[in-house]
């Protein structure tokens, strides 16, 4: 996990089409409205106001939770997903919540083992 980069993770839909619950690089911060993240080597302009700051890479699976009015629930559920599910916080893959709330799990694409991060939801 990479230190001392500011790292963002989008809580609500917008024109930046990006998911709720995955973590970007930051690339610039220097407008006071707005970040831009790299996503996939492009640069995506996001408002401040949209997303979680953390200064260190997370190291734990984003718990997403829609509720059926949400604007965009539609196209998450349109993808297969359930109105919750998990982000890997490495890959970004997406993975259907288990049941209860277990500790860790592995993600199934990238291998890694992660912790849940239940306490903050998106």
């Amino acid at each position: 996990m990479q230190a001392s980069q500011l790292w963002a993770r989008v809580r609500r839909l917008g024109t930046h089409g990006l998911r709720r619950g995955a973590w970007y690089p930051v690339v610039n911060r220097s407008r006071p409205d707005f970040l831009v993240v790299d996503v996939a080597k492009k640069n995506v302009p996001i408002p401040r106001d949209a997303v979680d700051l953390r200064e260190v890479q997370p190291a734990s699976w984003s718990v997403v939770v829609w509720k059926e009015r949400d604007p965009g629930m539609q196209r998450v559920s349109d993808a297969g997903f359930a109105l919750s599910y998990a982000v890997c916080p490495v890959c970004r893959y997406r993975v259907e919540l288990p049941t209860g709330e277990p500790t860790k799990m592995p993600c199934p694409s990238c291998q890694g083992e992660f912790e849940f991060d239940w306490a903050n939801p998106c």
